[in-house]
C-alpha cells in the first residue's frame, strides 16, 4: 500500500501535489497538514498529531473518526504520521510539505527518512528535489544533466557513483559541501555507500556544465 503525507510545513504546489498523487493513495495528513491535503481536493483517510495545529474549519471538513490523536512530546508529528501509515501496512510513504518555515523543523522532518530506512521506501518532495535516503544501493533515473546532491549526515563509508559526471570510488564522505550538484551522465546511474546515513537529492531539473 502506498501512503500519500501531507506535512505541516510549506504548502506545496498543485502540480507538485498532482505529480505525487496516484488513484488509491492512503491519504494522511500530520496535524495541520490536513490543510494542505483538503486545499488540494483530498479528504485525509487519517490525521495525525496532538492536533495543536488544526483549526475548526479543517476540523469540520474532515469525519471525526479520522483524527487520531498521538499527544507524545519525545516524537514529531510527522514522525507520529509515518508510524502510523506504517501500522496500516504502508510500503511506499510519498511525503509532501516537509520543508520550509523553521530551519530545525525542516532538518528534522530529514532525519525521517534515515530512521525508517530498511521499513519502506520513504521519499520526501519538494519544489525542487525528490528526497530519500540510501540502503545499500539506490538507482537513480532521470534524464542526462539531471541535478544530483549527495548529503551525508554525519560521515559515510564506502560511497560509490555511477553514471554520475563526477565519480566518487569507495569514497568517505563527511557532513559538508563535497556531494552537493552533481549530475546524471548515463541513464540509469547509481549510488551505494557501505555506512552511515546518506540523503540523495535528485533534481527536478536539468543544469549541465560545460
Amino acid at each position: 500500500m502506498r501512503a500519500l503525507l501531507f506535512a505541516n510545513g510549506e504548502a506545496p504546489s498543485v502540480s507538485l501535489v498532482a505529480g505525487c498523487h496516484r488513484s488509491g493513495d492512503l491519504i494522511v495528513a500530520a496535524d495541520g497538514g490536513a490543510r494542505h491535503a483538503l486545499a488540494n481536493g483530498l479528504v485525509p483517510d487519517a490525521v495525525v498529531g496532538d492536533f495543536d495545529s488544526v483549526d475548526e474549519a479543517t476540523r469540520a471538513a474532515i469525519p471525526g473518526d479520522r483524527f487520531h490523536r498521538a499527544a507524545r512530546l519525545d516524537t514529531t508529528d510527522l514522525e507520529k504520521s509515518v508510524s502510523h501509515a506504517l501500522s496500516l501496512g504502508c510500503d511506499e510513504i510519498e511525503i509532501l510539505g516537509a520543508g520550509g518555515g523553521r530551519s530545525d523543523h525542516a532538518l528534522a522532518n530529514l532525519s525521517v527518512l534515515t530512521a525508517y530506512r530498511g521499513r519502506a521506501r520513504i521519499r520526501m518532495h519538494d519544489e525542487l528535489f525528490t528526497i530519500s535516503s540510501v540502503h545499500g544501493t539506490a538507482s537513480i533515473e532521470g534524464p542526462v544533466g539531471t541535478v544530483i546532491s549527495l548529503v551525508a549526515l554525519g560521515e559515510c563509508t564506502g560511497v560509490t557513483t555511477e553514471g554520475l559526471r563526477w565519480p566518487l570510488r569507495d569514497f568517505t564522505l563527511p557532513f559538508g559541501p563535497r556531494g552537493i550538484h552533481n549530475e546524471i551522465a548515463s541513464s540509469p546511474a547509481a549510488v551505494s555507500v557501505r555506512t552511515g546515513d546518506l540523503l540523495l537529492f535528485q533534481g527536478r531539473w536539468i543544469e549541465k556544465h560545460a
